[in-house]
């Protein structure tokens, strides 16, 4: 997938086991990368359970939820996951959480961090629009082994499946 490009997926539901954070969402810059750290810290742990089970790809998911309200985008409050993507039946370890996202269609953008703000923008002005869609749930942030420093697609739920 290039920078830049769109394009519409469905996702089955799946398990995200990581490190988990409440705050501000106006301060998310202050409370979320610490998140990443204490999950880059521990992720020995989740590279032994993927091993185990023969995990074919490492895909790093940063989850969002509304603090009060679950998948909602955020509010005032926001909760984000930082970790692992594992299949459903897995068991989170001890100072670990799991979520469970359920089956959803997206649209999804690649992006770098330069063009994080412009591309979420134009998700929400141009292509939301163009496709007629609406979000029902909050974005995600995906993270592949082959991505370049800073990029990230942007997982934009347009339907709980």
């Amino acid at each position: 997938m290039e920078l830049g490009e769109v394009r519409r997926v469905t996702l089955s539901e799946f398990a995200v086991i990581g490190k988990e954070g409440k705050g501000l969402a106006t301060e998310a810059s202050s409370w979320v990368p610490t998140l990443w750290e204490l999950a880059n810290d521990d992720f020995e742990q989740l590279s032994e359970i993927a091993n185990d089970i023969e995990l074919p790809t490492v895909e790093l998911w940063g989850l969002m939820s509304d603090g009060d309200h679950w998948l909602d985008p955020w509010q005032q409050t926001g909760r984000y996951l930082a970790g692992m993507q594992f299949p459903t039946n897995i068991e989170a370890p001890v100072d670990w959480q799991k979520w469970l996202i359920p089956a959803m269609e997206y649209l999804v953008v690649k992006t770098n961090e330069v063009n994080l703000e412009m591309m979420t923008e134009k998700m929400f002005t141009e292509i939301l629009p163009q496709e007629n869609v609406e979000l029902v749930a909050a974005i995600q942030e995906h993270y592949l082994p082959d991505f370049e420093p800073g990029e990230v697609e942007m997982y934009f739920p347009i339907q709980i499946l």
